[in-house]
């Protein structure tokens, strides 16, 4: 299920530009206050596989209709109200309009070391459901996250959509996703080997989005592209994201192309 929330706001609130921890803890917190049958949903599928957890949940940037930069102050500057905000959950249809409950009519702040907005969300749309097909164009609403453990070396290799190996490590996030989503459905021996033909195209030139979250550098590509896969495939990383770290900072969210390459 794909949310678009409505943000009303005083003007001229202001946030780190790095931002998407903050949305990522905020709705945290909105799940964890959930009643029962939410909770267990949300256990149901903090799933855990090869040592990742996939929470199966991605946001995208805010989009505001008034803002500004601050370049000195590393900081955006929400002018004037509304802003929105889209949230997108790989959830069964019985618990969507739950879902939808939790955040309506919600007061929030978002705050860092340095700064604090303060939000209602005033309006709250359910988009409709795509119709996913084993071949499908997207076009990246977030940059995705690639990466490829070194021996050596402490940190990982943030990989470009032209590397080597790229669609490979695509497709099998894709599909650890979708292990972790079975075995916690059915205990037992995961299969996450690609054994059926897919194909990865670049329909745009990548450009590099460098994140920095606490300290910590984090490098994903904006990019559209088409996928052909099982559709399966194809929804899951619609809605729960593709790539890497869709939970903790909204990255690979896309949105559907249509043949005149308009999300």
């Amino acid at each position: 299920m794909r949310l678009i929330l409505t943000l009303d706001h005083k003007p001229n609130q202001v946030l780190p530009i790095n931002y998407q921890w903050l949305i990522a803890s905020w709705i945290y917190r909105t799940l964890e206050k959930a009643d029962a049958e939410f909770s267990n949903w949300l256990h149901e599928n903090g799933f855990g596989y090869q040592g990742k957890q996939y929470k199966l949940f991605t946001f995208g940037s805010l989009n505001p209709k008034w803002y500004q930069i601050d370049k000195r102050a590393k900081a955006i500057v929400l002018e004037k109200a509304p802003t929105t905000l889209c949230l997108s959950f790989y959830a069964d249809e019985a618990i969507q309009h739950f879902i939808m409950g939790l955040f309506k009519d919600q007061h929030f702040s978002l705050q860092s070391s340095r700064f604090q907005a303060d939000f209602t969300v005033s309006g709250i749309e359910m988009l409709p459901k795509p119709q996913f097909q084993e071949s499908m164009q997207f076009r990246l609403l977030t940059p995705i996250c690639i990466s490829q453990q070194v021996e050596g070396q402490k940190y990982a290799d943030y990989l470009h959509p032209e590397d080597e190996g790229y669609a490979e490590l695509l497709m099998q996030n894709l599909l650890h996703k979708q292990s972790a989503l079975r075995q916690q459905a059915t205990p037992g021996p995961s299969h996450t080997e690609i054994d059926f033909p897919y194909d990865f195209q670049l329909r745009s030139t990548p450009r590099s989005k460098l994140l920095t979250i606490k300290g910590i550098q984090v490098r994903g590509f904006l990019y559209d592209f088409e996928l052909a896969a099982p559709a399966a495939l194809l929804e899951l990383g619609y809605y729960a994201g593709f790539g890497e770290k869709n939970s903790g900072l909204g990255m690979g969210m896309v949105g559907v192309r249509t043949e005149k390459g308009q999300p």
